[in-house]
């Protein structure tokens, strides 16, 4: 109890602390100075900051719910398969187990790349345009290295789902006609949802303060248009060496953190009860 007191209620109270002051490195002869709310007055009025909130919410939102699709739809191709499927549930998973600095390096340098990746390789090969989704649609370029990444995570937690649904009443249903649309619909799903309601909990608790395909894909640019609140913290304190600013803008992450967890979990709570 006391090492989990040191290491995660005494950072959190030094960077709350810090919050209500400022600091800036560049002038250490300046002393700490209390100076209350300013420092979240000044995070919400920032443009830039404003924007990183709203990526934020756009890019956890978005990733959680394409995630869970991709998923489920692996999960059920991996748990039909009666051949080779260790070896496809294996090549499916490695992308989850890429460090999050590599996985952008690899998008952005030998798929997404205008020039030589291979995306514009498949693109011209049919006859289309090239496309440069890095400048023009930097957006759905972090999510695209984000669901690639996060989609074998949701079809790890989806499989081990299905392959808890019973056989006995698959095996009733079939003898009373229900077709593989209806099985799925009234037997396997209304299983999952408990695995469901896990796995997006979880994907929004981890993907909400995500920094590495920002950070290396795309560090925040062009202009602000791919920074998030991690990425905008990050640049205030190495680049402005704004201590209470930045401190402040870390315990408004963390604030939506708990508020996304704590949403999720009250609304899946009945769900996962009942199930």
């Amino acid at each position: 109890m006391t090492y989990l007191i040191v290491t995660t209620q005494i950072p959190l109270v030094a960077t709350l602390y810090l919050s209500l002051h400022s600091w800036n490195l560049l002038y250490p002869a300046r002393p700490l100075r209390f100076v209350g709310w300013a420092n979240y007055t000044f995070v919400f009025s920032d443009p830039v900051f404003r924007m990183a909130i709203g990526n934020t919410v756009l890019f956890t939102v978005s990733v959680a719910i394409a995630t869970t699709l991709i998923g489920l739809g692996l999960a059920l191709l991996v748990n039909r398969l009666t051949f080779g499927r260790g070896l496809a549930y294996s090549l499916l998973f490695a992308p989850f187990l890429i460090m999050e600095t590599v996985s952008p390096i690899i998008w952005k340098n030998m798929i997404l790349n205008p020039i030589y990746g291979l995306l514009n390789f498949a693109l011209t090969s049919i006859g289309l345009a090239p496309v440069d989704l890095i400048t023009n649609a930097p957006k759905f370029a972090v999510m695209l290295m984000i669901v690639w990444q996060w989609s074998p995570f949701m079809m790890l937690i989806l499989l081990a789902g299905l392959q808890s649904v019973s056989q006995e009443t698959i095996e009733a249903a079939k003898i009373d006609g229900a077709n593989p649309w209806n099985q799925f619909l009234h037997i396997t799903l209304p299983h999952l949802v408990p695995y469901l309601c896990v796995g997006m909990l979880i994907e929004a608790i981890l993907i909400l303060p995500v920094f590495g395909p920002i950070y290396v894909g795309t560090y925040g640019g062009p202009g602000n248009q791919t920074t998030n609140l991690m990425f905008a913290v990050y640049r205030m304190l190495t680049e402005q060496y704004e201590i209470g600013r930045a401190a402040a803008g870390g315990i408004i992450t963390a604030v939506m953190t708990t508020i996304v967890s704590l949403a999720l979990l009250a609304y899946v709570r009945p769900y996962m009860e009942r199930h």
